[in-house]
């Protein structure tokens, strides 16, 4: 069982709205990610939200996951993150890690990321395209503990930088996996 986590907890004080609710190819950001975590066979899905968070969730389409809040965003990704680490079920192998401003992402490299992502536990694996590493990522099981005991302002890079010989990159042909709608230019920019 490989997981779908979608942090989305920011404020989105670049964009001056929520990114989640904002709209790509007829669905909202978190609709689409969702989507594609669904349709790319990942169990559970977990969603994680900041102060919007009841009013997204009644306004998403997709039924087929958790919605938890951060109560506190402001402590950083990981402390997101975090929460949904804690609610995996023992079962599961690893997970692939989603951010509501990369809506782009073709649903291939989901299909992708998870089938790499089955049989190792053991690997972190990040998308490459052209040479640029971007997202989603995939955390296997053996660096469950590690996020939980990092810092909240390190981030999970540090558990990447720290357990480095356990990282693959998995060559796609995606460039949506670089695109990052973090301002109100970027989404004017990639939505027409």
């Amino acid at each position: 069982m490989i997981a779908g986590i979608l942090l989305a907890a920011g404020n989105s004080t670049r964009m001056g709205s929520d990114k989640a609710l904002l709209s790509y190819n007829d669905a909202t950001f978190i609709d689409t990610i969702l989507d594609n975590l669904n349709r790319s066979g990942c169990q559970p899905i977990i969603s994680i939200l900041g102060k919007s968070a009841e009013l997204i969730c009644k306004q998403t389409s997709v039924h087929k996951f958790q919605c938890y809040r951060n109560p506190d965003p402001s402590e950083g990704m990981l402390s997101s993150l975090k929460i949904a680490v804690e609610h995996l079920p023992d079962e599961c192998k690893g997970f692939i890690m989603a951010l509501v401003d990369h809506p782009m992402v073709r649903r291939e490299t989901y299909h992708l990321l998870l089938a790499e992502g089955k049989n190792n536990s053991d690997l972190i694996i990040i998308p490459e395209y052209q040479g640029h590493h971007g997202h989603p990522v995939y955390f296997g099981k053996d660096f469950f503990s590690a996020l939980l005991k990092a810092p909240n302002n390190t981030g999970a890079r540090k558990v990447i930088s720290d357990h480095y010989s356990q990282v693959r990159y998995l060559k796609v042909e995606d460039s949506g996996i670089l695109i990052d709608i973090d301002t109100r230019e970027d989404f004017d920019k990639y939505n027409h």
